[in-house]
Protein backbone atom coordinates (compact mmCIF):
# COMPACT_ATOMS: atom_id res chain seq x y z
CA UNK A 1 0.00 0.00 0.00
CA UNK A 2 2.74 2.36 1.29
CA UNK A 3 4.08 1.85 -2.61
CA UNK A 4 1.38 2.50 -3.63
CA UNK A 5 0.44 5.71 -2.28
CA UNK A 6 3.92 6.90 -3.13
CA UNK A 7 3.48 6.08 -6.83
CA UNK A 8 0.56 7.91 -6.70
CA UNK A 9 1.87 10.84 -4.55
CA UNK A 10 4.74 11.16 -7.29
CA UNK A 11 2.25 10.95 -10.08
CA UNK A 12 0.18 13.93 -8.36
CA UNK A 13 3.84 16.09 -8.29
CA UNK A 14 4.71 15.61 -12.09
CA UNK A 15 1.15 16.70 -13.15
CA UNK A 16 1.54 19.86 -10.77
CA UNK A 17 4.83 19.56 -12.44
CA UNK A 18 3.73 19.87 -15.85
CA UNK A 19 0.52 22.01 -15.46
CA UNK A 20 2.87 24.70 -13.99
CA UNK A 21 5.42 24.47 -16.73
CA UNK A 22 2.37 24.63 -19.56
CA UNK A 23 1.09 27.68 -17.78
CA UNK A 24 4.67 29.49 -17.94
CA UNK A 25 5.04 28.74 -21.63
CA UNK A 26 1.43 30.15 -22.28
CA UNK A 27 2.40 33.08 -20.67
CA UNK A 28 5.65 33.41 -22.05
CA UNK A 29 3.85 33.16 -25.99
CA UNK A 30 1.42 35.87 -24.49
CA UNK A 31 4.18 38.26 -23.17
CA UNK A 32 5.95 37.36 -26.51
CA UNK A 33 2.81 38.45 -28.96
CA UNK A 34 2.12 41.06 -26.57
CA UNK A 35 5.21 42.32 -27.46
CA UNK A 36 5.06 42.09 -30.90
CA UNK A 37 2.00 44.14 -31.04
CA UNK A 38 3.68 47.00 -28.96
CA UNK A 39 6.71 46.89 -31.55
CA UNK A 40 4.42 46.18 -34.75
CA UNK A 41 2.47 49.55 -33.40
CA UNK A 42 5.87 51.48 -32.91
CA UNK A 43 7.43 50.81 -35.60
CA UNK A 44 4.59 50.66 -38.67
CA UNK A 45 7.44 49.39 -41.22
CA UNK A 46 5.16 46.93 -42.42
CA UNK A 47 2.82 49.71 -43.34
CA UNK A 48 5.19 51.65 -45.81
CA UNK A 49 5.30 52.27 -49.17
CA UNK A 50 8.73 52.14 -50.51
CA UNK A 51 9.88 54.32 -53.79
CA UNK A 52 12.43 54.02 -55.93
CA UNK A 53 15.68 55.15 -54.53
CA UNK A 54 17.72 57.85 -55.91
CA UNK A 55 21.37 59.24 -55.99
CA UNK A 56 22.36 62.45 -54.45
CA UNK A 57 23.91 64.81 -57.41
CA UNK A 58 26.24 66.60 -55.07
CA UNK A 59 27.56 63.69 -53.04
CA UNK A 60 26.54 60.15 -54.35
CA UNK A 61 25.01 59.19 -51.76
CA UNK A 62 21.75 56.91 -51.50
CA UNK A 63 18.95 57.99 -51.04
CA UNK A 64 15.80 56.23 -49.69
CA UNK A 65 12.18 57.78 -49.93
CA UNK A 66 9.16 56.33 -49.02
CA UNK A 67 5.60 57.31 -48.42
CA UNK A 68 4.50 57.46 -45.21
CA UNK A 69 1.35 59.70 -43.03
CA UNK A 70 0.95 61.70 -39.80
CA UNK A 71 1.81 58.73 -37.73
CA UNK A 72 5.13 58.46 -39.17
CA UNK A 73 5.41 62.07 -39.02
CA UNK A 74 4.44 63.38 -35.64
CA UNK A 75 6.75 60.37 -33.28
CA UNK A 76 9.42 62.03 -35.88
CA UNK A 77 8.64 65.81 -34.85
CA UNK A 78 9.03 64.64 -31.10
CA UNK A 79 12.30 63.29 -31.52
CA UNK A 80 12.99 66.47 -33.15
CA UNK A 81 13.88 68.27 -29.54
CA UNK A 82 15.35 65.11 -28.34
CA UNK A 83 18.15 64.10 -30.84
CA UNK A 84 19.82 66.20 -33.52
CA UNK A 85 17.49 66.56 -36.08
CA UNK A 86 16.14 68.40 -38.14
CA UNK A 87 12.99 68.26 -40.01
CA UNK A 88 11.96 70.35 -43.23
CA UNK A 89 8.25 70.09 -44.73
CA UNK A 90 7.20 70.92 -48.33
CA UNK A 91 3.18 71.36 -48.78
CA UNK A 92 1.53 71.65 -51.66
CA UNK A 93 -0.24 74.78 -52.58
CA UNK A 94 -3.61 74.05 -51.03
CA UNK A 95 -2.61 72.59 -47.88
CA UNK A 96 -2.96 75.83 -45.35
CA UNK A 97 0.64 74.86 -44.32
CA UNK A 98 1.97 76.24 -47.35
CA UNK A 99 1.11 79.71 -46.72
CA UNK A 100 1.00 79.59 -43.21
CA UNK A 101 4.27 77.42 -42.31
CA UNK A 102 4.74 75.37 -38.73
CA UNK A 103 5.03 78.51 -37.65
CA UNK A 104 6.02 81.80 -38.03
CA UNK A 105 8.99 84.36 -37.01
CA UNK A 106 8.68 87.99 -36.16
CA UNK A 107 11.53 89.89 -38.20
CA UNK A 108 10.40 93.21 -36.80
CA UNK A 109 7.50 94.09 -34.61
CA UNK A 110 4.76 94.24 -37.35
CA UNK A 111 6.29 91.52 -39.77
CA UNK A 112 6.38 87.63 -39.58
CA UNK A 113 7.93 85.62 -41.84
CA UNK A 114 6.86 81.34 -42.54
CA UNK A 115 9.09 78.70 -41.17
CA UNK A 116 9.21 75.03 -43.18
CA UNK A 117 11.45 73.37 -40.63
CA UNK A 118 12.02 71.73 -37.48
CA UNK A 119 15.43 73.08 -36.41
CA UNK A 120 15.81 73.30 -32.31
CA UNK A 121 19.56 74.45 -32.80
CA UNK A 122 17.76 77.78 -34.93
CA UNK A 123 15.20 78.55 -31.73
CA UNK A 124 16.59 80.28 -28.56
CA UNK A 125 14.48 78.13 -26.08
CA UNK A 126 16.81 77.19 -23.22
CA UNK A 127 15.39 74.35 -21.53
CA UNK A 128 14.02 71.40 -22.67
CA UNK A 129 10.58 72.26 -21.34
CA UNK A 130 10.44 75.16 -23.47
CA UNK A 131 11.64 72.77 -26.00
CA UNK A 132 8.54 70.79 -25.43
CA UNK A 133 5.83 73.25 -25.65
CA UNK A 134 7.26 74.35 -28.91
CA UNK A 135 7.04 71.18 -30.61
CA UNK A 136 3.26 70.68 -28.66
CA UNK A 137 2.60 74.19 -30.01
CA UNK A 138 3.61 73.00 -33.73
CA UNK A 139 1.32 69.94 -33.94
CA UNK A 140 -1.68 70.78 -31.80
CA UNK A 141 -1.96 75.09 -32.07
CA UNK A 142 -1.68 77.67 -29.95
CA UNK A 143 -5.11 77.51 -29.02
CA UNK A 144 -4.97 73.81 -27.46
CA UNK A 145 -1.47 74.53 -26.16
CA UNK A 146 -3.50 77.19 -23.82
CA UNK A 147 -6.22 75.01 -22.80
CA UNK A 148 -3.98 72.34 -21.95
CA UNK A 149 -1.72 74.51 -19.79
CA UNK A 150 -2.59 78.28 -19.42
CA UNK A 151 -3.22 81.46 -21.31
CA UNK A 152 0.58 82.79 -20.99
CA UNK A 153 2.62 79.94 -21.55
CA UNK A 154 3.56 80.99 -24.80
CA UNK A 155 5.12 83.95 -23.79
CA UNK A 156 6.21 83.13 -20.33
CA UNK A 157 8.15 79.52 -22.34
CA UNK A 158 8.41 80.13 -25.83
CA UNK A 159 10.48 82.38 -27.44
CA UNK A 160 8.74 85.63 -27.74
CA UNK A 161 9.72 85.79 -31.32
CA UNK A 162 7.98 82.70 -32.66
CA UNK A 163 4.03 83.25 -33.03
CA UNK A 164 2.42 79.67 -33.39
CA UNK A 165 -0.77 78.61 -35.43
CA UNK A 166 -4.25 78.71 -33.96
CA UNK A 167 -5.27 75.93 -35.83
CA UNK A 168 -3.61 71.92 -35.06
CA UNK A 169 -0.89 70.31 -37.61
CA UNK A 170 -1.86 67.36 -37.28
CA UNK A 171 -5.82 67.60 -38.18
CA UNK A 172 -4.31 69.35 -41.47
CA UNK A 173 -1.96 66.71 -42.64
CA UNK A 174 -3.67 63.35 -41.04
CA UNK A 175 -4.93 61.41 -44.16
CA UNK A 176 -2.50 62.99 -46.31
CA UNK A 177 0.52 61.61 -48.09
CA UNK A 178 4.54 62.67 -47.37
CA UNK A 179 7.09 61.03 -49.65
CA UNK A 180 10.24 60.96 -46.62
CA UNK A 181 13.42 61.42 -47.14
CA UNK A 182 16.57 61.03 -45.28
CA UNK A 183 20.02 62.78 -45.52
CA UNK A 184 22.80 63.69 -43.62
CA UNK A 185 25.17 66.99 -43.22
CA UNK A 186 27.65 68.19 -40.82
CA UNK A 187 27.10 71.21 -38.82
CA UNK A 188 30.70 72.85 -39.55
CA UNK A 189 30.23 72.40 -43.20
CA UNK A 190 27.50 75.61 -42.98
CA UNK A 191 30.60 77.69 -41.29
CA UNK A 192 33.13 77.52 -44.02
CA UNK A 193 35.80 80.03 -41.86
CA UNK A 194 35.64 77.56 -39.00
CA UNK A 195 38.57 74.37 -39.58
CA UNK A 196 37.26 71.49 -37.63
CA UNK A 197 38.66 68.26 -38.03
CA UNK A 198 36.68 65.48 -39.63
CA UNK A 199 36.47 63.68 -36.36
CA UNK A 200 35.05 66.92 -34.53
CA UNK A 201 32.35 67.61 -36.64
CA UNK A 202 28.95 67.50 -35.53
CA UNK A 203 26.95 65.03 -37.96
CA UNK A 204 23.00 66.14 -38.30
CA UNK A 205 20.11 63.95 -40.08
CA UNK A 206 17.85 65.64 -41.75
CA UNK A 207 14.05 63.98 -42.85
CA UNK A 208 12.46 65.72 -45.79
CA UNK A 209 8.77 65.57 -45.76
CA UNK A 210 7.21 66.48 -49.52
CA UNK A 211 3.46 66.45 -49.84
CA UNK A 212 2.19 64.43 -52.58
Amino acid sequence: MENVAHALQIAGFVLIFVLALSISINAFGEARQTAQIILDNTDREYDYTYVEQQTDATTGNLITQRIVRAETIIPSIYKAYKENYKIVFKFKTDNPLAQDGLYRKKISQTETVPIYYIDLEKEVLGSNKRKEYFIEGIIHGSDQLKLKYSSDVIQKWINSNIVLNNYSMYDIIKGRNFVEKLGVYYQEELQPDINTPDANKTKKRVITYEEQ
